[in-house]
């Protein structure tokens, strides 16, 4: 028997039935409508609505239905419309007739949007841990290699020396804000939209509130029609899945280069890597691939809600039913890929030595060379152009650039001359950038306790019971 049957004379045409059956995709909320169904026979009790020994009989038959259904998971095997329909009839075995008392009062509008905000409150619980877990492996990595040279980037060309751990730090603070922007988002996340009815709201006394900390929520929806309507919540997660998804694509772009032959400055971990069917010396970086190639579709599923949400009109529409599944994907990718790549991070192997030589070489000292002259007194404008001739002319005679300044410092900047050694030495470059948020050892290291403290505020508040 469908829900909305009463006033029907036949059944729905096939081919539209399973068009319109949600219940394939939405079945995977079936824990949360449990207990959304669990908190509304309480309220109804409470309110006088039925009877109290039928809201015991109630809330015990949906216990049951749970027990079964973590008991055998054929038991969510069934041909219905949606999970609302499923839930109900599944009470009916149990309970008999009683069952239709259980949606007294309630809309499948509200229903369907209480189950997705109960979900989207614990998909972003478990992002947070996700980044929380992905922030300290970076971490532990980082402080292993604070003080490994490397050459820092921009615009793909090796620009200064920098540390391992200092770009390391780097994707960790974007992590961070990643966390940040999830912490934020519940909020809104966290409100309850039961007692909305179909838009109007509902005419029996309910306790709302005492619905909400039933089910955890920290407020009450405060306008009916706006409850039933609004998929905010899951645009928002939507967006946080995407801005981790597109951190976790530049971490993994730049492992993918670091890793290969050309630079050698890191190894993957061979289990995290795949071979080639006709190449026997290849080990692919798929695992990194797949986490970059996989942003796409993440910001797909982003594009898809926000292109869904468009131009409908107030109140509950059908075209509802077609947020959950980009909701799911988009969880389910970026929590896989953060797992993908904390596994990744914590199996790196430092090639220090590699790294070193690859920031020894001279061009990169250039900026910390003009940066002395003009120390010296000489205008900034002025060095920065007295570098670039020595890097001209280094290049021109193929002389190193070291051996060219020594030769024109020496009467130019007698003093800058004396340090060519200190200046041309990629470990006392790295050094000097000691202000916070440099590149220095010390200051990396101050950085990354920052960045692991902020992550690890998830875990945190999830053992203080807000998860």
């Amino acid at each position: 028997m469908k829900l909305w049957g009463g006033n029907y004379e036949a059944a729905p045409d096939a081919v539209f039935w399973e068009f319109n059956r949600s219940f394939p995709f939405d079945r995977r909320l079936v824990r949360q409508e449990l207990a959304a169904s669990r908190a509304w026979v309480r309220a109804l009790g409470r309110c006088g609505a039925v009877r109290p020994e039928e809201a015991t009989t109630l809330e015990r038959g949906l216990a049951e239905v749970l027990a079964k259904l973590e008991a055998d998971p054929k038991y969510l095997e069934a041909d219905v419309e949606d999970v609302h329909s499923f839930v109900e009839e599944r009470l009916a075995e149990v309970v008999g007739d009683l069952a239709g008392q259980a949606h007294l009062g309630r809309s499948r509008n509200e229903q369907t949007v209480t189950a997705l905000r109960l979900f989207a409150r614990g998909a972003i619980d478990a992002l947070a841990r996700g980044l929380a877990t992905l922030v300290t492996s970076l971490v532990e990595k980082a402080r292993s290699g604070a003080d490994a040279v490397m050459p820092g980037y921009t615009h793909t060309r090796a620009a200064e020396p920098i540390t391992f751990g200092f770009w390391a730090a780097a994707h960790a603070w974007g992590l961070v804000r990643d966390r940040d922007r999830l912490r934020d988002a519940r909020v809104r996340v966290d409100v309850m939209p039961l007692g909305s009815g179909a838009l109007a709201g509902a005419s029996l006394p309910l306790d709302r509130e005492a619905m909400a900390k039933d089910l955890g929520f920290a407020a009450v929806s405060p306008a009916a029609l706006d409850a039933v309507m609004d998929r905010d919540f899951a645009v928002e997660l939507v967006s946080c899945c995407a801005q981790v998804q597109t951190h976790l694509a530049r971490l993994s772009e730049d492992l993918i280069h670091f890793a290969g032959p050309e630079y050698g400055f890191v190894t993957l971990p061979e289990a995290f890597t795949t071979g080639s069917s006709l190449m026997p010396q290849k080990k692919n970086p798929d695992a990194l691939e797949l986490v970059r190639g996989k942003a796409a579709r993440v910001d797909a599923d982003l594009l898809r809600l926000l292109v869904l949400l468009k131009g409908l009109p107030a109140g509950y529409q059908k075209d509802l039913q077609e947020d959950k599944e980009a909701v799911f994907d988009a969880v389910d990718t970026a929590v896989g890929s953060l797992a993908v790549v904390t596994g990744v991070v914590a199996g790196l192997g430092l090639n220090r030595d590699v790294m070193l030589a690859a920031a020894g070489r001279e061009e990169m000292m250039a900026a910390g060379l003009a940066v002395a002259l003009a120390r010296e007194g000489m205008p900034f404008r002025k060095a920065h152009h007295v570098v670039g001739a020595l890097v001209a002319e280094s290049q021109k005679s193929g002389r190193p650039l070291k051996a060219v300044a020594a030769e024109t410092l020496a009467t130019v900047s007698p003093a800058v001359a004396a340090r060519l050694d200190a200046l041309f030495d990629p470990l006392e470059a790295v050094k000097a950038k000691s202000l916070v948020g440099g590149t220095a050892p010390d200051a990396v290291r101050v950085s990354l306790d920052q960045a692991l403290v902020r992550a690890r505020l998830a875990l945190i508040e999830e053992k203080e019971g807000r998860g």
